[in-house]
Parts: structure tokens; C-alpha cells; sequence
């Protein structure tokens, strides 16, 4: 049995995505091996050295890194890794423009370099039960709804980019259900603590609304709820749907797609689509606010 090949990691960001990386990287499952972090913040992680960004790129053993930060930053750091010769593996959005991120996964193409872009959603055991049904029946109507409360850049649009940016997992599950989607309008009302985006769209010619909603509380978690109606009469609400908690968890699956994409020499061309093609929509929903 040959050896995995490693690949050297520095994960960039230390938020809670961030730290999950780290701990999962510090497993060992696959090929991915962590090098260092970046961080703004005070670093206290056992065994784990700390770069700054410089170092990172300049560093022999580096082969890739893993952006675990603010959207407005995601850019500037995917376009450095690149040109220093590194893999990528980004939050999403890749980018806080369609255009931006076109160019950003021509020049990966044209140093030969993987940019992956991460959505864990896509992963999902609820998400994969909607595609296998969506592959048998036409959908009927849809309805996605996710209300959370605010982190410090969410709710400031030059961090995050406009709502259905930094809320773009939303419009690539609608993509990678069913193919494609047609914005019919949008609307954004904010007030003082909080704000509502939303969005009429149809997939497969039915109707289709996303609500994305965010307040300023702290007890307030992350709600999700999608609720597909398809042409046989099947109902799939995703508080019903099984969701199973089983090893590896979604960042290390989403981790060694990345390494796979490394080893292959390329990211599945249906993924870059919809990485592109869900922040045009996007757009789209914004030109009515």
C-alpha cells in the first residue's frame, strides 16, 4: 500500500470554523498536514506554530492554506496563495462578486493550483436525501428559510458582502438541487438590530423563496428549515429529515475533497459552475433592493 502523498497546511483564521480545522487537521485522516496558523488573534494552540501571512506564503513546507475568515478578506488571501504557488481551500463566498471570482479560478487554472471552495451544507445527509428525490420527481414549490443572530460582520455588508453574498450556501444548495434558478425579484428591509432579505426565484419553472434573516441577540442560534414540495405529492421538511452526526464530520469531509481535487490535478467542473453562477444570481437579487 503506497504512502499518502502530504500536503502542508496552514489554516488562516481562528474563528470557530477555523478552530474546527485545526482540531480535525490535528487527526491525521488524510493527506493534509498542519504547518502553522495565521491568526489576528493571541494564539494558544499546543504544538501548533504561528505565522504571520508573509511567512506562510514564503514557507517551503506550505503547500496550501484554509481562509476561515471574513468574506471582504477572501479575496486578497486566495489571490496571494495563488500566486505564491498554493492550493486553496476557502469559506464561501469565494468572493464578494461574480467577476471576482471568475478571475480568481482562471488564474488557479492557469498556475495549475486547486481553489476549492467550501460548502458544507452541499454534504448534508438532509441535503443529499432532497437531491436523490429531485433526481426522480419534478419540484412543485420550495421554501428555504435561515434566521441566526449577528457575529461582528454579518450584519456589516462591507465585511460580509449584501445578504444573499455572504448568504450564498442558500442559493448553491437551490443550484445543486435543481439545476438551475430564475430570479423573479428581492427585497431587503433592515431596521435598528436586525435585518430581512428575500427572495423569489423559480427552479425547474416552480416557485421558490429564500428568507435570510439576522438579528442582534445573544441567545439566539442558528435556524435553518427547508421544506420541498414535489409534483407526486411528497413532502421533505428538513426538521424531519435525518440528520446523522457520524464520523468524519462535514469540515473533514469537505477537507478531503480538497486533498482529493490536490491529488487529481482539478475541482469538479459542476463545482466551479456553481461557485460562479450562484453569485451572479445573487446579483441579480440584489438589483432589486
Amino acid at each position: 500500500m503506497s504512502a499518502l502523498r502530504e500536503i502542508g497546511v496552514v489554516v488562516i483564521g481562528l474563528g470557530i470554523a477555523g478552530r474546527v480545522r485545526v482540531r480535525d487537521l490535528k487527526e491525521k485522516t488524510c493527506g493534509l498536514r498542519l504547518k502553522g496558523v495565521v491568526s489576528r488573534r493571541e494564539v494558544d494552540l499546543d504544538g501548533v506554530p504561528s505565522y504571520t501571512m508573509e511567512e506562510a506564503l514564503s514557507r517551503s513546507d506550505v503547500d496550501a492554506l484554509i481562509i476561515s475568515t471574513e468574506p471582504c478578506l477572501h479575496e486578497d488571501y486566495v489571490r496571494r496563495g495563488l500566486e505564491n504557488g498554493k492550493h486553496v481551500l476557502v469559506e464561501y463566498p469565494v468572493a464578494l462578486s461574480s467577476d471576482t471570482a471568475k478571475q480568481l479560478y482562471q488564474l488557479a487554472d492557469e498556475k495549475g493550483l486547486i481553489l476549492h471552495e467550501e460548502n458544507i451544507a452541499l454534504l448534508t445527509e438532509g441535503h443529499l436525501l432532497v437531491k436523490n428525490k429531485a433526481e426522480k420527481s419534478q419540484l412543485k414549490s420550495g421554501k428555504y428559510t435561515i434566521a441566526g443572530s449577528y457575529n461582528g460582520w454579518l450584519e456589516d455588508f462591507d465585511k460580509s458582502g449584501l445578504p444573499f453574498v455572504t448568504g450564498i450556501s442558500s442559493i448553491q444548495s437551490v443550484l445543486s438541487l435543481f439545476g438551475d434558478a430564475k430570479v423573479i425579484g428581492g427585497k431587503l428591509d433592515q431596521a435598528e438590530n436586525s435585518y430581512t432579505a428575500h427572495a423569489d426565484l423559480e427552479a425547474q419553472g416552480k416557485p421558490m423563496s429564500i428568507t435570510l434573516s439576522r438579528f442582534k441577540s445573544n441567545e439566539m442560534g442558528r435556524q435553518k428549515r427547508t421544506i420541498y414540495e414535489f409534483e407526486d405529492g411528497e413532502v421533505l421538511d428538513s426538521d424531519k429529515l435525518e440528520q446523522k452526526m457520524s464520523k468524519p464530520g462535514l469540515f473533514m469531509r469537505d477537507m478531503e475533497n480538497f486533498y482529493a481535487a490536490i491529488l487529481a490535478g482539478k475541482i469538479p467542473e459542476e463545482q466551479k459552475k456553481i461557485s460562479i453562477h450562484s453569485l451572479e444570481i445573487a446579483e441579480k437579487i440584489h438589483s432589486f433592493f
